[in-house]
């Protein structure tokens, strides 16, 4: 039996290769039109942009009503007021959502106002990374509430939330000794203040000539 004979291939054989490599065919075609469809119909429902919504065939995203728009943000660097915007001037600044918003006016309202942009580091929440990002929108041109020191009044003395209890203790001790407080000098011999509550609670408690 010659070499030729193992490897004849019939009438019928070859019809059978021919339907396979038909099928094949049909089949990688389809795959590869299948794929392409699918990733361009996902593309259409998936890609959007940075102030839109991801959406697919089960999701269309809230109603209208309830969509807090991204689009609002402000898309070029603006310096607010940090004493005097309101939480919809709030929202609008990349990176401050409802929420946040809330605690940097809940904290605003504690203050008395703020009189650095530094003091954004004290709201619940803040990190680093996000401070960075938030301080070059804000400055400060509405200065905080402030009380003369030599205007305080022992049973009227505020509630501030730098002020602790020993402090406004000291204060109002002070204040039946003496009558008044003139400066921090004077407030600083007591040992309930230290150079950093100095610093911090000048910006609320001034002196007469500081005015």
């Amino acid at each position: 039996m010659g070499i030729e004979s193992h490897f004849y291939i019939g009438r019928a054989e070859r019809i059978v290769i021919a339907i396979l490599l038909c099928l094949v065919s049909t089949a990688l075609a389809l795959y590869a039109w299948g794929s392409h469809g699918v990733s361009t119909e996902e593309s259409k429902q998936t890609h959007v942009s940075h102030d839109s919504l991801h959406r697919s065939k089960d999701y269309v995203g809230p109603p209208e009503r309830l969509r807090h728009k991204s689009s609002n943000k402000f898309t070029r660097l603006v310096q607010l007021d940090l004493n005097k915007a309101d939480s919809l001037t709030l929202i609008k600044v990349p990176g401050i959502g409802p929420a946040f918003a809330h605690r940097i006016l809940a904290l605003r309202q504690k203050l008395g106002g703020f009189y650095t942009p530094l003091q954004l580091q004290e709201v619940y929440g803040m990190d680093e990374d996000k401070f960075l990002a938030l301080k070059g929108w804000f400055v400060i041109k509405t200065p905080p509430r402030r009380y003369l020191l030599d205007s305080l009044k022992p049973e009227e003395l505020p509630e501030h939330l730098y002020l602790s209890w020993a402090q406004r203790k000291a204060m109002a001790k002070l204040l039946y000794r003496h009558g008044h407080i003139s400066s921090w000098a004077q407030l600083m011999r007591d040992s309930s203040f230290t150079r950093d509550d100095s610093v911090r609670l000048s910006h609320y408690f001034i002196e007469s000539k500081s005015r």
